[in-house]
């Protein structure tokens, strides 16, 4: 009796360790996207050429690879579509979605 007691206690926890590790996905920021840029200067070409969705860079993620952080009006379009518009940009080298990122708690 004691033994099955052990057995169950264990399995429990094996069980509850794999459904949270797999819960634990990373999650997309839809009002967000990453977009690195040819030039410097296209900054604000590129918020003038998508103000109907409310692009508008957020900072500077890095100056010497020219990656930005955008925001946009989620209600007016998809991230997905946005993504598609701006690929097709000649100002946009890449676009992509921002995932948010939650550190694991290693006690």
């Amino acid at each position: 009796m004691k033994y099955l007691f052990v057995v169950i206690f264990l399995m429990t926890s094996v069980i509850m360790g794999i459904t949270s590790c797999k819960s634990s996905q990373p999650e997309i920021n839809q009002t967000t996207l990453l977009i690195q840029l040819y030039e410097d200067s296209a900054v604000q070409v590129l918020e003038n050429n998508f103000k109907d969705y409310k692009l508008a860079k957020e900072k500077i993620v890095s100056r010497p690879t020219k990656i930005y952080l955008f925001t946009f009006d989620s209600q007016k379009i998809t991230d997905t579509e946005l993504i598609k518009l701006l690929k097709a940009s000649d100002l946009v080298k890449e676009a992509q979605q921002n995932r948010t990122i939650q550190t694991r708690n290693n006690k």
